[in-house]
């Protein structure tokens, strides 16, 4: 099992709408895929769920209110489940963070997320990569880095990888799988420059291939509560960039694919 973290030095970059669709677009080649939510605002939950409010997850898990078993959601795809964030205000409870409290309890849950029999399991998490976000990479075998493709964000891209050598000097496992280009308008000339300045200013084979173009698509999906994947028959453009992306991280992965899908437009949940 691996366990995929997507992280972020800062906001608004896209990380749970790539969250959402990649663990779709895996799910429909045949992998079991666990999507966990721990972004405190609940991003995924609400992106795919009315009832995503009332529901527990996450944090009730790392609190010790509710077990990582009866937290983890079945969606209509067999190979696709989830858990969303929860009850996030349980956590700032000075009982559970301190005293290095937080990093066991969230070290104790991928732990019993080892033993589930996912292939991987991909965790969305809050901008930036202090406090419990740091916790879930030293968990984690390998991270995702969305990037909006704009002028200011991407000269975060140099801090984020200095943390992740930080993070990795200090014990942890975790690789790079690669950086992600999202947001990207072929139509504006800094987008595209953007984007340009980052593949020539890193090393090759550091940032995927596939790039996320900036669509409205994204906001109807997420209004219908599903994927683009499901969206329609006929998968449309950022359907087919998901799809791609999904291919390109199996090669780096090494994983082998399934493919079977199912082009019925019904929500994952409600």
């Amino acid at each position: 099992m691996t366990i995929l973290v997507i992280a972020s030095q800062k906001g608004g970059v896209g990380k749970t709408t790539v969250a959402i669709n990649l663990s779709y677009s895996l799910a429909v080649r045949g992998h079991k895929i666990l999507l966990v939510d721990t972004d405190p605002q609940g991003s995924v939950g609400l992106s795919l769920s009315r009832g995503a409010r009332e529901r527990y997850g996450f944090y009730d898990a790392i609190a010790g209110i509710k077990t990582v078993e009866e937290l983890i959601v079945p969606t209509r795809l067999a190979e696709f489940k989830l858990m969303t964030s929860g009850k996030s205000e349980i956590f700032s409870d000075d009982s559970v963070q301190g005293n290095g409290k937080r990093l066991d309890r969230v070290k104790n849950f991928f732990d019993i997320l080892r033993g589930q029999g996912n292939d991987l399991v991909i965790v969305d998490t809050a901008a930036g990569i202090g406090g419990i976000t740091s916790d879930i990479l030293k968990e984690g075998d390998s991270v995702i880095i969305p990037q909006q493709s704009e002028p200011l964000g991407v000269r975060s891209i140099p801090q984020f990888l200095k943390k992740i050598v930080r993070i990795r000097r200090e014990g942890a496992e975790v690789n790079v799988s690669g950086i992600l280009m999202t947001m990207v308008n072929p139509h504006q000339r800094e987008s595209v420059e953007s984007e340009s300045q980052l593949r020539s200013a890193l090393p090759p084979g550091i940032m995927f291939q596939t790039s996320i173009p900036r669509d409205s698509v994204f906001l109807r999906a997420s209004s219908l509560g599903v994927p683009v994947g499901l969206l329609s028959r006929n998968p449309v453009p950022a359907a087919v960039a998901f799809d791609q992306f999904a291919a390109e991280l199996e090669i780096k992965l090494g994983l082998s694919n399934n493919i079977e899908k199912d082009n019925g437009v019904k929500g994952l949940l409600d």
